[in-house]
């Protein structure tokens, strides 16, 4: 939290102290959101809506320009208000407001220098993510985004098709620093990808085993030439103790029905051994799941897509639909539900449908959303 205000403060002197430098400059931006999803047989004692509004505001540009060099900043926050079962079960926060991004970033072209809360987004994975360390987003939610990981990220392009790039992150538990670097290029058309990370324990509970000290290693593939095809990988090795593999197998298409009927499949498993710490609280080592979804435009303000989650070990599966209709240019009504359950009868306790006598966030819905953008 220090580390977010004294961003924050420096931010704030900076843009709105007086100013004789060339180039300065700032563009408001926002976003609001309003949405509420009818539960379907919502356990007893919670309520049957679940309903949340955010508003959140920033600003963005540039600080400063010199010859060669120019600073560019970003400051937003927002406020979230939740009610309902996922609220009175714990999932979320009724009340939440925090930074989204505060950034200021040193670039010259070639090599940018960005230091405060920012997006911290890579990997080929579309739904299934091994490489999104910093990766928060509900890829099947209505407008998903991750939020910002506070780090200083230093990032060099060597070619227009290549980059090299390191972050320190404080893990908020004494003086130890996350410390991770990674490199991109083109081989032959294909998009190439490494990773290695640090990540020793940590305070920082946003983060894939915040509490573990692991090492991890990991690759992306990606190619592109009527049909998509890619494979991202990640190994993971516990400190004093044993290994973990993740992979994604993943090809999307699209078909020329209607204005583009986009599909795409991804396979996923994960695996590891005995004396990995085990957070699968079924007590399995090994998951596979499969992702599938579609999506088209219908028109120029209507598009449809599913998403569709299947889990191959227990059975489980959800199927998430959504229409997006175009109000005006900036601002989006969705219609939203999901269903789920379990192939084998009488199972309630599947990984993606979980029938329990508190709410999971697992059961089925239907719901409006709007999302403006201002």
């Amino acid at each position: 939290m220090k580390f977010q205000i004294s961003i924050f403060a420096g931010l704030i002197l900076f843009i709105f102290a007086p100013q004789s430098v060339k180039g300065f400059d700032g563009v408001l931006e926002g976003r609001f959101l309003a949405g509420s999803s009818y539960v379907f047989d919502s356990p007893t004692g919670f309520k049957d809506f679940d309903s949340e509004a955010e508003i959140r505001i920033g600003v963005l540009g540039n600080a400063w320009t010199g010859k060669e060099w120019q600073l560019d900043y970003e400051i937003s926050a927002d406020a979230n208000q939740g009610d309902g079962p996922s609220i009175q079960s714990g999932l979320r926060d009724e009340t939440k407001i925090d930074f989204f991004r505060a950034w200021l970033r040193l670039d010259r072209g070639d090599f940018k220098l960005r230091g405060g809360r920012q997006k911290m987004l890579f990997g080929a994975g579309a739904i299934y993510r091994p490489l999104g360390f910093f990766d928060t987003r509900d890829v099947t939610g209505v407008f998903p985004q991750t939020r910002g990981a506070d780090a200083i990220r230093a990032t060099w392009f060597p070619s227009p098709s290549s980059l090299l790039e390191g972050w320190l992150l404080p893990a908020k538990k004494g003086d130890a620093l996350i410390v991770g670097v990674r490199g991109e290029t083109l081989i032959g058309g294909v998009e190439a990808g490494w990773v290695a990370q640090y990540h020793p324990r940590s305070n920082v509970k946003d983060l894939i085993d915040f509490k573990q000290e692991i090492v991890q290693l990991g690759y992306h593939l990606k190619g592109e030439k009527e049909v998509g095809l890619w494979n991202e990988s990640r190994l993971d090795i516990e400190m004093q103790s044993a290994l973990r593999f993740d992979t994604v197998l993943g090809t999307d298409y699209t078909f020329d029905l209607g204005e583009g009927l986009h599909v795409l499949l991804e396979y996923f498993l994960t695996t590891r051994q005995k004396g990995f710490t085990l957070t699968d609280p079924k007590g399995q080592r090994t998951i596979q799941q499969i992702g599938f979804s579609m999506d088209q435009p219908v028109g120029i303000d209507i598009r449809w897509q599913i998403f569709n989650l299947f889990d191959l070990r227990d059975k489980s599966f959800q199927m998430i639909p959504q229409i997006e209709y175009s109000i005006t240019e900036s601002w989006f009504l969705y219609l939203t539900g999901r269903a789920g359950g379990n192939l084998k009868t009488g199972k309630k306790d599947g990984r993606l449908n979980r029938r329990a006598d508190t709410f999971t966030g697992t059961e089925s819905t239907i719901g409006l959303t709007v999302v403006g953008f201002f």
